[in-house]
């Protein structure tokens, strides 16, 4: 059994009534301020059982309850790095109103501390009554915690926190070095900073066709695994309740550039040999199987390969986004407590593939990284969407409850930042949607267009000379009718995820068709799911774009690369296409993400990167 205290100024009877279902025998409420923290110290004493503080007056999606009640041990739920919402900044209807004097409200969050560390959590709470005049936050009493030696497992710390290589691996090495960074200081943007660094670092050494090269990659590699759990963790902890936007975008960031680096350093070390791709100490016994042929014979095939993991996984990260979305809570979260560890592993999170990019890339080489890579993540992604779709109708009725607005706890209204943003629309898609005023689902034209796309890609684009070839381009089309749509629709998380499928599929498809240089393909499609991901966080922080004007859009994109094979100068516009994709992003992160916040009083997190 367990008692509940909801710190709040008063309790939602409905959420008081989902605590019961979930085997909570008593719930209690008092104020977030210095009183109800004596009231948590005493309640610590007196409980002799678990005890769960629910912070704040916002409902706490079911599934993460169940989540957090069947964890074990203590663990916490504070949702500060799965979704961030700035200062005011320009543009942002967010946020109070200028000379507007209303404190801001932290987020909503949820702790629950095992019987043993009862006596640790009433000292916190009586240390932050007497040191905090102001509401506290679930991670105040997190830190509490961990300077008191307690471990907490926060179940939403940042995108790779579910995993048997995280869990039991990466984890208690993160924690203990969480308490040193804070101790020095350190920031999770910094902290991020040298994840991003020494995966770098790792793909330069993968790019090697030595194995010794690829050993020297693994202490890089795993370091960077480490330092990007260490920030998560430590921005998931934050005291003040909020994380600025720059630090969840890094969050996200850093897996969406680090993965597709190793992708392409493996492809490339895959080119300097004889072997195409099965190098490594044990690849020779490979050389007369099916795998030495699947994808296409020599390094050519592992491009194509790599390029086929790369799309596999943006879509991925961009499900996961939109069902968070949604859903208030992370994508991978799952409500049951038995066989969990295994459970996740099946899902292929980042430490499970890295684990496989270590292990197979030295071992046999980057063909068979990259086979794994998609006969495992094919069915950790079936799977996985398997169940966030079973769970969306609960889905869809948190999300109303969890996407408030912080100032007044109205509906969010601005279009900007909703799940429509998502979408990376240019100009194009957004005048097409507006013909139909948002009438018209995003999903069934969507599903209509990809259908054609996915034909065609699969017959070869090669076999549509002239203007056949943008074809799949009109039937694309058909998804921008859904543009104006709000998508608050069951299943509409899927529309970003399955609008890069439906790009990437053509881009890949026609490139490769038209003899492009594979590693230019990768390196377009790399652009383009960053691209897709930097919006998505941008909308997620407030800072959502209505049309994508600068990167073209989906459709503005397409629409070059169908022009550009009608006028035969494909590979050219290629090339160019994703330097400019790049040099936007780079410019973008300088002006946009490390730009200042407008001044103004923060807004904070609201109840909403090694990558997925």
């Amino acid at each position: 059994m367990t008692v509940a205290l909801v710190l709040a100024g008063e309790a939602d009877a409905g959420f008081c009534g989902q605590l019961a279902a979930l085997g909570v025998r008593r719930v209690d409420v008092a104020e977030r301020t210095g009183p109800g923290l004596l009231t948590v110290a005493a309640a610590a004493r007196a409980a002799g059982e678990r005890v769960l503080i629910c912070v704040g007056a916002d409902t706490v999606p079911e599934p993460v309850l169940a989540r957090l009640l069947g964890a074990g041990g203590t663990a916490a739920f504070t949702r500060l790095t799965t979704r961030t919402v700035p200062c005011s900044s320009p543009g942002s209807s967010r946020g109070p109103s200028p000379g507007s004097a209303a404190a801001p409200r932290l987020s909503s969050g949820a702790l629950v501390v095992d019987p043993p560390d009862l006596d640790a959590l009433a000292r916190s709470a009586e240390t932050l009554a007497a040191l905090q005049a102001g509401p506290a936050a679930v991670g105040a009493l997190i830190s509490e915690l961990g300077r008191r030696g307690v471990t907490v497992r926060i179940l939403d710390a940042g995108p790779d926190s579910e995993g048997a290589v995280t869990q039991l691996i990466a984890d208690p090495a993160a924690r203990d070095m969480a308490r040193w960074a804070a101790w020095r200081q350190l920031t999770p943007g910094a902290l991020y900073g040298i994840s991003l660094g020494l995966g770098l670092v790792a793909a330069i050494w993968f790019a090697q066709l030595a194995v010794h090269a690829k050993l020297i990659a693994l202490p890089a590699l795993a370091g960077s695994f480490l330092f990007a759990r260490t920030g998560s963790l430590l921005a998931a902890a934050s005291p003040e309740g909020r994380i600025r936007p720059v630090v969840g975008w890094l969050g996200t960031a850093c897996g969406v550039l680090i993965e597709p680096a190793l992708y392409a350093a493996l492809a490339v070390s895959a080119g300097l040999g004889a072997s195409a791709g099965l190098d490594g100490t044990f690849g020779s016994a490979l050389q007369n199987t099916f795998v030495a042929t699947w994808g296409g014979a020599g390094a050519a095939g592992v491009w194509r390969l790599a390029i086929a993991a790369l799309l596999l996984l943006g879509v991925r990260k961009l499900a996961e986004l939109g069902y968070e979305h949604t859903a208030g809570a992370p994508a991978d979260l799952f409500p049951r407590s038995v066989l969990r560890t295994v459970e996740q592993a099946v899902t292929f999170p980042a430490g499970e593939r890295y684990a496989v990019i270590a292990l197979t890339s030295v071992f046999f080489g980057p063909r068979l990284t990259f086979l794994i890579l998609l006969g495992w993540g094919v069915l950790a992604a079936g799977y996985l969407l398997a169940g966030q779709i079973a769970r969306s109708p609960a889905s869809a009725s948190t999300a109303s409850a969890w996407a408030q607005d912080p100032a007044d706890g109205t509906p969010e209204a601005d279009e900007a930042n909703g799940l429509a943003a998502y979408r990376g629309d240019g100009v194009l898609a957004s005048w097409v949607g507006a013909l139909v005023d948002g009438r018209l689902p995003p999903l069934p034209p969507l599903l209509a267009g990809l259908l054609v796309t996915g034909v065609l890609a699969a017959l070869g684009l090669e076999n549509l000379p002239g203007i056949l070839v943008l074809t799949p381009i009109e039937a694309m089309m058909l998804a921008a009718l859904g543009a104006r749509h709000p998508h608050d629709g069951r299943l509409d998380w899927l529309v970003p995820a399955l609008l890069l499928a439906g790009e990437g599929v053509f881009l890949a498809a026609l490139g490769l068709a038209r003899h492009v240089t594979p590693w230019v393909v990768f390196a377009l499609l790399a652009a383009v799911l960053v691209r897709h991901v930097d919006l998505a966080c941008r909308a997620r922080a407030g800072r959502g774009i209505e049309a994508d004007v600068l990167g073209l859009g989906w459709e503005g994109r397409m629409l070059l690369a169908g022009v550009a094979a009608t006028a035969g100068i494909v590979p050219f516009a290629y090339a160019v296409l994703s330097g400019y994709l790049w040099s936007l992003f780079i410019w973008d992160f300088l002006t946009g993400w490390l730009g200042p916040d407008e001044p103004g009083p923060a807004v904070p997190v609201p109840t909403d990167g090694v990558g997925a």
